[in-house]
């Protein structure tokens, strides 16, 4: 045996690992820090201005009905007759237009409170064909009940144009581009509105911030004109994680739906959201959220609601912690004009609602992919050559190496084994 080529072998294999074993934190840290920035740098946002071939997205414009006492009043006469009892009106007005709070609730375990919920919103909230007439796009008139569709919120039943939700399909209904020019709507309201404008995937909620909202009041003019900022998603970004992209596709839906809408969006999202935390603290949900046929949670009644008054502030507080991700397909519309509350003088018995796009955009973001899997590891393997001088190539030549070679090494294992062995006896013996 050759003696001085094994004491080179050796030197080498200890240096080798010394080195080793001393590089290893080092490297270990580097490829974490390489992961993190894998994991939360793999999207990247860039400015896209060949806008040339662009379908922009015209905005979801839902319409809502807001209280009216004098109806009420009215209904309620023709109803239950003119010598009913006074605290049905202010339980009427409590139901049909709930906002989470019902302190005349508290009257029904002595008074007699009517029982039928759907019964009373069928009476007292106007249908969409009183509500909403004259609707025209593009200065095209259509049947408005053929575009505002129903659609279920906190606020009630709305009815929303252009909206994911209401129609129950994926796609834009209504899109501008260089042929259609910039989109405009004109209807005519037949009472007092609420008016929501924003994404199609998107619907109104209660404490919602960014939305645009408008009252219109009975006989009154307003007009909105916008501009809109889109965000295109390049089609790699749907293959990484949700938590890579931080943001979610309408058909990726949360583990805890409770089936209101039809597609994901945050705004829905904090809704539901709000909704198990009514039945976890009150066994039931509001009768606005109970859609008949479409999902099969337990409706509260005036106890229940009694309940959910009491713990109001705790869901406000909690439904803030609700874990939603924002939407990955959300245009953004901001107010260019926005016309100040005056009376038509020629429309007393209507309100006329104007929202148009002051153009076509001319750039939008476009989030793309920056840092792939193979990135990673290219970028890794970089690592493991800087520290170890070694890649996969070698790592194969290596095993290769050894498979060919196999009984050489077995015979030099074990020459070193038993060497070492009878090495370790003789030390012994001498002692």
């Amino acid at each position: 045996m050759n003696w001085s080529r094994l004491q080179g072998y050796a030197v080498k294999a200890v240096l080798y690992f010394v080195t080793f074993y001393q590089s290893l934190p080092f490297f270990g840290s580097v490829s974490l820090s390489l992961l993190h920035s894998y994991i939360s740098s793999s999207v990247s946002f860039s400015l896209d201005t060949i806008y040339l071939n662009w379908n922009s997205t015209f905005p979801a414009i839902t319409v809502c009905e807001i209280y009216n006492a004098e109806k009420i009043w009215e209904l309620s006469d023709s109803h239950f007759g003119s010598e009913h009892e006074m605290h049905i009106d202010d339980f009427i007005s409590e139901i049909v237009f709930y906002r989470g709070v019902c302190s005349s609730c508290e009257n029904c375990a002595k008074l007699r409170c009517p029982a039928n919920y759907t019964l009373l919103l069928e009476v007292f909230r106007t249908k969409c064909h009183q509500l909403i007439v004259n609707c025209s796009y593009l200065n095209k008139l259509f049947d408005c009940c053929d575009e505002f569709l129903p659609l279920p919120t906190e606020y009630g039943l709305c009815y929303s144009f252009n909206s994911h939700q209401a129609r129950k399909v994926a796609h834009v209904q209504y899109t501008n581009n260089r042929m259609t020019g910039p989109g405009h709507l004109t209807f005519n309201a037949a009472a007092d509105v609420q008016l929501y404008v924003h994404a199609p995937i998107d619907v109104p909620f209660q404490l919602s911030e960014g939305m645009i909202r408008e009252t219109v009041l009975l006989g009154h003019f307003k007009e909105l004109v916008l501009n809109v900022i889109e965000v295109h998603n390049d089609e790699s970004v749907q293959d990484l994680s949700m938590e890579q992209r931080r943001c979610r596709y309408g058909h990726e839906h949360v583990a805890d739906r409770q089936g209101i809408y039809e597609f994901y969006s945050y705004s829905g999202c904090v809704v539901e959201c709000t909704v198990l935390l009514q039945l976890v603290n009150c066994n039931c949900t509001n009768h606005f959220m109970a859609v008949p046929g479409q999902n099969s949670l337990p409706v509260c009644d005036y106890l229940g609601l009694i309940c959910l008054t009491k713990v109001r502030e705790k869901l406000m507080t909690e439904r803030k912690s609700c874990e939603c991700m924002s939407a990955c397909e959300e245009p953004e519309y901001n107010i260019i004009y926005n016309s100040a509350d005056s009376d038509d003088e020629d429309a007393e018995e209507i309100s006329k609602v104007r929202v148009a796009l002051v153009e076509l955009p001319t750039q939008r973001y476009v989030r793309r992919v920056a840092k792939t899997i193979l990135d990673f590891l290219i970028s890794l393997g970089g690592l493991v050559g800087l520290f170890f001088n070694t890649s996969a190539l070698r790592m194969v030549e290596a095993v290769f190496l050894i498979v060919r070679h196999r009984k050489r090494v077995v015979q030099w294992v074990k020459r070193i084994w038993f060497g070492t062995i009878n090495y370790l006896q003789i030390l012994d013996q001498s002692k």
